[in-house]
């Protein structure tokens, strides 16, 4: 793998940091070859991570890592202990900009992927202590969880017009949306009906005056158990003020692969910290079941990470169809 990263510039980042490298290597990630930079210097060893603007928000790239980082610097203050701790620059920042772009630096965290129960356990202590810690000091507005359902309705319809075009045109993906898309449909339509209901609708009105910070990008490979047994949440580029329960939602769909036992452990250690209502179990509910990821893939139909996609959706249809059942049995326990 090609390293675009020089000696020469990393020596230029850490010396902002105080740290001086011994040996450096990029690691990929599923979306970028050069995803993060692992270094070994004589205190140890350290990410360097490029920071990179979010492209759907209007802000700048400096405007959104200064953002970033008072986010991160609040949960630091907090003794928020899931996370790596951001070195502080010589400035004082928890950042330093190179060639135009911002990186910063966290400690290497070694470890496993999420395992057994008990780790799902501890991601959902994680994220409860996440939600409540920050609810504390934060004074944003809403709305949350209706600002992204609203994003979510429209990738919804836009999926069901690309998807009509594309039974007719793409003879590849002919017979995966012609077997899944009405299924796609009911499963939607049932979540958005849940999500008129008054009982919710007050909830997302109560929601307005109770700020918290989410991760908003909880995958398994964003979790680590360290080899002290200690969970970690890394990569906090997309860390904002949002919904609890979309942040909850996403994390159920993005690491459980759809297994009853780490769906429940998962709420359970959650609910240790934050039980939730019938309510907010139900809103959770409605969420988690939306096909996201065949509207992600109705984007590109061309690409081959779409076609992944609508491969592990029809591999997995069946183990979805249940943990949807799973969940709406929780709403009443």
């Amino acid at each position: 793998m090609t390293n675009s990263y020089t000696k020469t510039r990393i020596r230029n980042i850490t010396r902002h940091f105080d740290l001086i490298p011994l040996s450096s290597k990029s690691i990929a990630s599923f979306y970028r070859k050069n995803a993060i930079i692992q270094i070994q210097t004589e205190r140890g060893t350290y990410a360097i991570k490029p920071f990179f603007r979010n492209l759907f928000l209007r802000s700048s790239t400096i405007h959104q890592i200064k953002t970033t980082a008072n986010y991160i610097q609040l949960l630091m203050e907090c003794d928020f202990s899931y996370m790596p701790k951001w070195l502080p620059s010589n400035s004082g920042k928890l950042w330093t900009m190179n060639q135009g772009r911002p990186f910063y630096i966290t400690p290497w965290i070694n470890g496993r992927n999420l395992e057994n129960q008990k780790d799902f356990e501890a991601l959902g202590r994680a994220l409860a202590t996440l939600h409540t810690t920050s609810s504390r000091f934060l004074y944003t507005k809403g709305p949350f969880t209706t600002k992204q359902i609203r994003i979510w309705k429209i990738q919804d319809l836009l999926f069901r017009r690309r998807m009509a075009k594309a039974i007719q045109t793409n003879k590849q993906y002919n017979s995966w949306y012609t077997k899944y898309e009405k299924h796609c449909k009911i499963i939607s339509d049932r979540a958005w009906t849940d999500l008129r209901t008054p009982e919710i609708a007050d909830l997302l009105k109560k929601e307005l005056d109770r700020p918290t910070l989410i991760h908003n990008d909880i995958t398994s490979p964003n979790v680590i158990i360290s080899d002290d047994n200690q969970l970690f949440i890394i990569d906090w580029d997309h860390i904002k003020v949002g919904s609890i329960y979309v942040d909850v939602a996403k994390a159920l769909m993005n690491t459980t692969q759809f297994n009853p036992d780490f769906i429940q452990s998962l709420l359970k250690g959650y609910e240790e910290i934050y039980p939730f209502e019938k309510t907010e179990r139900k809103l959770i509910s409605s969420l988690y079941g939306l096909p996201r990821e065949a509207w992600q893939a109705s984007r590109f139909p061309n690409s081959p990470k779409s076609r992944e996609m609508l491969d592990i959706m029809e591999q997995t249809w069946l183990l979805r169809l249940k943990a949807i059942d799973l969940l709406e049995e929780w709403i009443n326990q």
